[in-house]
């Protein structure tokens, strides 16, 4: 008989013996491939962390083909890795739960070409990343920000878009920046990035999540396995050289050993372990998240962030009440309450009795402490909390929380939520809000309720009476000495289906819900951890069981699953003894491995700490010292730190005679506005002039953004200085005036060429009659007044060169049809040796207030490359038309010509600098730039070039077409 026990132990404890280990092998599967993004779960499977509380780990790199979240679901895997989109299309029926989360910053970004700065710059460019970052990662809220929808620009999917960038298929790539910019760094690629941090967004990644039935079967084995994954990361932060060794060698050679370092560091600065815990959770982002998705309709309304993130005291199978707690619970002999006594259906007091759905909560919370809850009559709420403040009662049982009442009690989280409603008589009319009715209605409110003084304090306008119940509120209405009497949904419907069916209805809804708690006076904190606890336990069964006996509600139940396969006992006894053995020889082994390991890794562990730590501090330091900008950190508007350029730049000849000093400093006194206005438009760059040490100043472009240094928040400028730019665009534009001057004198030749020649032919004509004595007094002073006004013509002539050469850059008023003549006159000559027709459609009445030299410049060179462009054509009509007319409180002037237009594989170089289709001998290339220069940058305006088909005169014409935008007060 004895044999037979022995036998029948065994069986059962190899039987639980097999249970356990099947439950304990589990699948790991990642996000991504095998670097250091996963070191913490590679270093606690190589470690033995996980070995050491009894799990045994298996990790899955990703492939092309396999959805984390699915693999998860559909028990392929028993835990995975994703970032925040891991709540995008949440399931409550395949729910899962949200572990750990290592990353505390989304290192996804979009690495762009270096002209884009800016997400409005993305559109119309061909971007690679996936269409479900595209609509549910915090990519995709910066998209949201500026207004880019799918349609405006060229989305790509691909599983590796880095080669396309580099190749310049891609204008821009989503991207961990822990990974990518490594390789474009060492391949020398320019890039720039757009970060959603940039832009007040915040994401968050390396999420460790498994399928709600598997935490609900096995809290303690979790608890047990976020411990290891967090000793892993510990263990893998610290000795990063190992881990990436062993990640080399063993794992994946895809990266470098020098890949994965930098990556290494860069994981751990996204961790942001300064400022929270490893593994922590960052709830206030997932809320953020979580409205966002529920905004957005992708995840049910009733979502709670309980119901995502692991708690162990939720899952488990006691409510972890400790020693104190539980010393307290036995003392306490009964739990006095104070009640609401007329809300019904949520509480009321009948025949001394405790009734209604708060009553039917108690008695759950009164069975789980197994400590009697009395009820402390009184006849009203403002009673009941007379009461509380006196002590006489221990707990309120239905109380929202409020920054008054937190000096009196405290509020456990709430067990029951209400929304607010409004009731009229039947006779008036629905409405949304409270915004919609007049202020001279009189609404009536129940005193010392939550949502009374909210409701007083957001509508201080609105006549508001107070009432001491519910009852005489309803009453009051009923007898119309009110307008409408606001209160909770449930009570409202409740009261007026019962007794005023006829009278009342419910007219308007808030959109707010307020919860209710267990209030505990203040002093008694034990209590209050108590009731808290046992409602963080209260699951969703045994809530819907206590409000189907109040209201209509459906609710599923939960399937049971607690079958086992049996196992034959001899079977399982042969199984046992050589599994045991086996197990037995193979864990010693194991043991003695990890004992040596441990003693080697301890030796080294102290110095891959110091040399890792040096090394940081100088790469950080060279970092920044071999950049081309000035970098300045300020924190409350004073200096903190400063890169050897930057000090440099400001005449210093060190970073300590800069640190301290304020924002505005350097500053010209010109441009502090523009400084600040700036700061103010969160602007990506702007140009502003500094001064030196020694008085001399400089322009310069600037970049600031916030940023997170030593756990405060501080501001980083980024300074590139732009004397040469401006020296050199001065060059370009002096060039393109001698070169406009060197067309004009052409103009003078031709302008004169005919005044000349008549004035010779007077000359000599009257030189002759008098030699020969044959002059006529009367001809000869015809002659005279005809020399005299080609002379005066002349003079004429050149007062129009002279003020198009004139040096002056004042801002004039001045007619656009005045303008525009002034042009023609120059060209006239030219025009007319070319036989070009200039066909005018002009607004006389048309005022500009700009630079009118700078504006005359640019309209002679688009007049001038017409006139070019007709010389390499055989066209026997040519036209010039020049169109002007308002828009808004803009001018637009068009000019367009018929000689065939620019080809289109060129037409958008023309503004380039030194771009020209002529030969070296006819043209610099620089008359277009220095009018592109002169429109955007000198008068704030655009300009636009196409090519145009049009009819005139009932011919075929095409030519180009220059459009510029010029507003009317500069």
């Amino acid at each position: 008989m004895s044999i037979f026990r022995c036998i029948i132990l065994i069986f059962f404890l190899f039987f639980n013996y097999l249970i356990a280990n099947e439950t304990n092998k589990v699948t790991i599967q990642l996000n991504w491939k095998y670097q250091f993004e996963f070191a913490g779960y590679i270093a606690a499977v190589e470690k033995g962390f996980y070995k050491d509380v009894d799990f045994d780990v298996t990790l899955k790199e990703l492939t092309k083909d396999i959805n984390v979240v699915e693999e998860v679901k559909s028990k392929k895997a028993t835990f995975g890795i994703y970032d925040s989109s891991i709540l995008s299309g949440y399931d409550k029926k395949q729910a899962i739960i949200l572990l750990a989360n290592y990353l505390k910053k989304s290192p996804l970004v979009l690495i762009t070409k270096q002209d884009i700065f800016s997400p409005t710059d993305l559109k119309d460019k061909k971007i690679y990343m996936t269409e479900f970052e595209f609509e549910n990662s915090s990519l995709s809220r910066v998209f949201q920000k500026f207004n880019i929808k799918k349609d405006d620009i060229n989305l790509i999917s691909s599983f590796n878009p880095i080669d396309a960038f580099i190749s310049k298929d891609a204008d821009a790539f989503s991207a961990y920046i822990t990974n990518e910019t490594y390789y474009l760094n060492k391949k020398r690629i320019p890039y720039n990035i757009i970060s959603p941090s940039n832009y007040e967004i915040y994401g968050f990644g390396g999420n460790l999540f498994s399928s709600l039935e598997y935490v609900q079967k096995n809290p303690a084995k979790i608890k047990d396995f976020i411990k290891a994954t967090n000793k892993g990361w510990e263990y893998a932060l610290k000795n990063k050289k190992e881990i990436i060794d062993i990640i080399y060698n063993k794992y994946s050679k895809q990266k470098s050993k020098e890949a994965l370092f930098y990556e290494a560091k860069k994981i751990e600065k996204v961790m942001l372990l300064d400022s929270y815990k490893l593994g922590e959770v960052r709830k206030t982002i997932i809320e953020d998240e979580l409205k966002r998705a529920k905004n957005k309709n992708l995840v049910d309304k009733s979502l709670t962030i309980n119901d995502i993130v692991f708690s162990f005291s939720k899952y488990s199978k006691n409510y972890s009440f400790t020693n104190d707690e539980i010393y307290y619970l036995n003392n306490k002999k009964t739990i006095k309450m104070c009640v609401d006594p007329s809300w019904m259906p949520y509480e009321k007091i009948e025949n001394n009795e405790h009734i209604g759905i708060i009553a039917d909560y108690i008695k759950y919370f009164e069975k789980q402490i197994k400590t009697p809850i009395l009820l402390y009559k009184t006849n009203s709420w403002q009673d009941s909390l007379k009461a509380f403040k006196n002590k006489k009662c221990d707990i309120l049982s239905g109380v929202s929380k409020s920054e008054d009442r937190k000096k009196i009690m405290h509020v456990t989280q709430a067990y029951l939520d209400y929304p607010l409603v409004i009731a009229t008589r039947v006779e008036e009319r629905f409405f949304d809000s409270l915004d919609d009715l007049p202020n001279d209605k009189t609404l009536a409110i129940v005193k010392d309720y939550r949502h009374s003084l909210i409701l007083k304090k957001r509508y201080p306008n609105k006549k508001f009476i107070y009432v001491s119940s519910v009852d005489e509120g309803l009453e009051k209405l009923s007898k119309k000495e009110i307008f409408g009497f606001i209160d909770s949904m449930t009570t409202v419907g409740y009261k007026i289906q019962k007794e005023y069916f006829s009278q009342l209805k419910i007219a308007g809804k808030f959109d707010e819900k307020y919860g209710l708690g267990v209030g505990v006076r203040y002093e008694d904190k034990q209590l209050f951890s108590i009731f808290d606890k046992v409602i963080k336990k209260l699951d969703t069964q045994s809530k819907n069981e206590i409000l189907k006996k109040w209201v209509n509600f459906n609710y599923e139940k939960s399937f049971d699953y607690s079958s086992f396969w049996k196992i034959f006992i001899v079977f399982a006894i042969i199984v046992l003894v050589i599994t045991y053995r086996y197990k037995e020889v193979v864990d010693n082994k194991q043991k003695l491995q990890r004992q040596r390991k441990k003693l080697e890794e301890k030796n080294k562990e102290l110095k891959l700490t110091q040399e890792a730590l040096k090394e940081s501090i100088r790469n950080f330091e060279v970092l920044l010292d071999s950049t081309m900008e000035a970098v300045l950190v300020f924190q409350d508007h004073n200096c903190i730190d400063i890169n050897k350029v930057g000090y440099k730049l400001l005449g210093y000849k060190n970073k300590e005679e800069v640190i301290g000093q304020n924002l505005y400093h350097h500053v010209h006194n010109d441009f502090i506005v523009t400084l600040k206005e700036s700061l103010n438009k969160n602007l990506d760059s702007y140009e502003i002039e500094f001064v030196r040490t020694d008085g001399t100043t400089f322009p310069a472009l600037v970049k600031d953004r916030y940023i997170t240094l030593k756990n405060q928040r501080v501001k980083l400028f980024t300074i590139v200085d732009l004397t040469e730019l401006k020296s050199k665009e001065r060059l370009l534009f002096k060039q393109s005036k001698l070169a406009s001057m060197g067309e004009m004198i052409g103009n003078i030749a031709h302008q004169w060429r005919q005044p000349l020649s008549l004035i010779s032919t007077i000359a000599t004509g009257l030189k002759l009659r008098i030699e020969t004595k044959t002059e006529n007094k009367e001809e000869s002073v015809e002659f005279l007044e005809k020399l005299n006004v080609t002379a005066q013509h002349l003079s004429s002539t050149i007062d129009d060169f002279r003020n198009f050469f004139a040096a002056d850059k004042t801002k004039e008023s001045f007619f656009v049809y005045s303008l525009i003549e002034q042009n023609l006159v120059l060209l006239e000559s030219i025009f007319k040796t070319n036989f070009i027709n200039i066909e005018q459609n002009i607004d006389k009445t048309l005022q500009l207030t700009t630079y009118k030299n700078e504006l005359t410049q640019a309209l002679l060179n688009i007049l001038n490359n017409a006139n070019d462009a007709f010389k390499e054509k055989n066209i026997e009509d040519k036209y010039i038309f020049i169109d002007v007319v308002e828009k808004s409180k803009e001018v637009v002037i068009s000019i367009k010509d018929n000689a065939g237009g620019i080809p289109e594989n060129i037409i958008e170089n023309i503004f380039e600098p030194y771009f020209t289709t002529k030969h070296k001998s006819d043209g610099t290339g620089i008359g277009l730039y220095m009018t592109y220069q002169i429109i955007h940058e000198h008068i704030h305006g655009k300009i636009e070039v196409s090519n145009s088909n049009y009819i005139f005169n009932k011919k075929y014409h095409k030519g180009a077409k220059f459009t510029i935008t010029i507003p009317k007060q500069l």
